[in-house]
């Protein structure tokens, strides 16, 4: 969500409502959803798969730049730096930090005005 911010009668838009780490756990709920569990508790799914996927996509604003983030954090990993539909659509991404049912829950992004 972009807010606007008034600066001496000019408006800038900012990312102050964007909250990453919510993005962090969606992206943990719908691989879990839709990945396959491994037998050490991760979970795996094509990046076409992810991205073709209907909840997703009406999710997610920026999908590769929620799946970066949780890259950096450790929790998600895949191979290469960017990917692209439909010629990354075979990557495999690898949840390898589940959603933890006792943990801070994501919430649905609230819609735009």
């Amino acid at each position: 969500v972009v807010s606007t911010q008034s600066t001496g009668g000019n408006q800038q838009r900012t990312m102050s409502d964007y909250d990453v780490e919510n993005e962090v756990r969606l992206v943990q709920l719908h691989m879990m959803r839709l990945g396959d569990k491994q037998a050490d508790g991760t979970y795996k799914c094509t990046f076409g798969k992810f991205f073709n996927d209907e909840q997703v996509e009406q999710l997610f604003e920026s999908l590769v730049g929620s799946l970066k983030a949780a890259r950096t954090r450790k929790i998600l990993d895949f191979p290469g730096g960017l990917l692209l539909m439909p010629t990354h659509k075979d990557v495999v991404l690898h949840l390898k930090v589940p959603l933890d049912p006792k943990g801070p829950q994501p919430h649905h992004p609230k819609p735009s005005k």
